[in-house]
């Protein structure tokens, strides 16, 4: 059984659909390449929704190496509940973000091989949470892409961080990236998608079913 988080959200029916799921993070991306960008006003009307849900997943904002005036508009908007760092920010980064805001940060990596996960463990005693995902050569975004990585490479994670399985998910093979992978939490956005930035609400119920 894992917990779930369905990112890349932009309607109210949208948090609904993953309040009704029993998914535990709803993510809102900020980054205006990815075709599930939100602007601050679609952001904060979001939250207003999930405010007047009963038990409403957690918030997520996924930045990519956003400033300090990005990050504090952000929050402004969305009030996440936790902040997911997607871009090159630093260990040390990502504890001046807790510090200066408050809030628990996820740091995302990109996996290439062992030696990837064997560098994110300087991470440990910085980020709240590790998402590790896969970072395919053709893609412009960081995240999003439906590319899987060899999730048998997280035998190799030595980190003390709690952590979530994102790249490539969805009902077909979520048994399996878990199975393989031990992940007790995971993260979803193309595979829930019937296309870019469009969710299938129905497939958000059969992957949170069948990641539980």
């Amino acid at each position: 059984m894992a917990d779930v988080k369905i990112c890349g959200l932009r309607t109210a029916d949208d948090i609904k659909a993953v309040a009704k799921a029993g998914a535990r993070w709803a993510g809102f991306v900020f980054f205006p390449k990815s075709p599930r960008h939100l602007s601050l006003s679609e952001a904060a009307d979001l939250r207003v929704a999930a405010d007047e849900i009963d038990n409403p997943p957690q918030i997520v904002a996924l930045t990519v190496d956003a400033d300090d005036d990005e990050l504090e508009a952000i929050i402004a908007a969305a009030r996440p509940d936790l902040l997911q760092c997607h871009g090159e920010e630093t260990p040390e980064r990502i504890s001046a973000i807790k510090t200066k805001y408050g809030l628990p940060v996820m740091k995302a990596i990109r996996v290439k091989d062992a030696d990837t996960l064997r560098s994110a463990e300087a991470y440990d005693g910085h980020a709240d949470w590790m998402l590790f995902d896969s970072a395919p050569l053709d893609a412009d975004l960081p995240g999003g892409t439906g590319h899987a990585f060899d999730w048998g490479l997280m035998a190799s994670w030595q980190g003390t961080t709690p952590w979530m399985l994102a790249g490539g998910l969805k009902a077909e093979n979520i048994a399996a990236a878990i199975a393989i992978s031990g992940a007790k939490a995971v993260d979803v956005s193309s595979g829930v998608e019937t296309s870019p930035g469009n969710k299938d609400h129905a497939a958000i119920q059969r992957f949170v079913s069948e990641a539980r």
